[in-house]
Parts: C-alpha cells; sequence; structure tokens
C-alpha cells in the first residue's frame, strides 16, 4: 500500500491540531503534533529534518499520516520536496478569519504549542494566509467548522 501523508496547512490558530487528533480518533489515520517536536529540540538541532526523521519513523507503523504546518518558507518547501520523494502526499488547506485564530491562540493550552506574541502571530498568518498548493481539500473553520462535516469531507479525499 501506499503511504500517505497528509499535511493540514494554515495559520496559527485555525484549528489544525484539532481536526488532527479528530481525523486520528475517527479514522484509521494518526496524527503526528509537529509542534512538540519543535519544542524538544536542543539547540543547534534542525527542526525540519527532525520531523521528517519523525515522519519516516511513524511511517514504519502505519500507511496514514496527519502532519501540521504553517506551509511556508524556504525551509518547508526543501521539506516538502524531500517527503514528496517518499510519500504520496495530500494538502489539506484550513482556514480561518486572523481575528479568530488570533483570539484562539491567546486562550488555547500552551503546553503544546510554540508560545509566540500576538504581533508574531498576526506576521505568521498573514505569511500562512498566502501560502497556496493545489489543495485536496479545504476547511473553513471560522465556525468552526462541525466534527462531522471535517470527517465527511476528509473521507471524500480517503476513499480509493
Amino acid at each position: 500500500m501506499n503511504k500517505i501523508l497528509y499535511m493540514l496547512i494554515g495559520p496559527k490558530g485555525a484549528g489544525k491540531t484539532y481536526i488532527g487528533k479528530l481525523l486520528a480518533r475517527e479514522t484509521d489515520t494518526r496524527f503526528l503534533p509537529v509542534e512538540k517536536i519543535w519544542l524538544s529540540l536542543n539547540p543547534g538541532e534542525d527542526g525540519w529534518q527532525k520531523v521528517e526523521s519523525a515522519i519516516d519513523e511513524e511511517f514504519l507503523e502505519c500507511d496514514r499520516l496527519i502532519v501540521e504546518h504553517l506551509g511556508a518558507g524556504d525551509a518547508f518547501s526543501r521539506y516538502w520536496i524531500n517527503l514528496q520523494a517518499k510519500y504520496s502526499i495530500k494538502m489539506i488547506r484550513v482556514y480561518c478569519d486572523p481575528g479568530i485564530c488570533l483570539e484562539r491562540v491567546r486562550t488555547r493550552n500552551r503546553d503544546n504549542h510554540i508560545s509566540v506574541s500576538s504581533d508574531q502571530i498576526r506576521k505568521y498568518n498573514t505569511i500562512a494566509a498566502d501560502v497556496s498548493f493545489d489543495w485536496s481539500l479545504e476547511i473553513n473553520n471560522n465556525g468552526p467548522a462541525t466534527d462531522n462535516e471535517i470527517l465527511e469531507a476528509f473521507r471524500e479525499i480517503t476513499i480509493p
């Protein structure tokens, strides 16, 4: 079977972690929360390489994996190209109004998320909002989207 990597791409606070956990709980797909990896880095470690290695390790035990990213920058592009050489990748855009994203980041549990200032969030989210890929799925999470809406949409892109 082909190894499929689902990349949830969107601004901080758009709901990528929630969606990844939901899909892992309700489907036969694993979720790798990459912010935990970035938080665990030692000085001088390459975060992109560490995430890629973690993905490779997960794929030793599963065929479908979800990760989350902002999806921007040269380093992300190199990482994405490396992963494309090994796995089938489906890009999932998760988007949300910037004001809602900012409020979600301010009020969420920060244990598993990288702490950043409101100005940094605005900057990162402006960059993330402009990212463009050939999307397999787009999730409007302003409402937020209901669990059933997310699951139905995801199942549509996972049916062979």
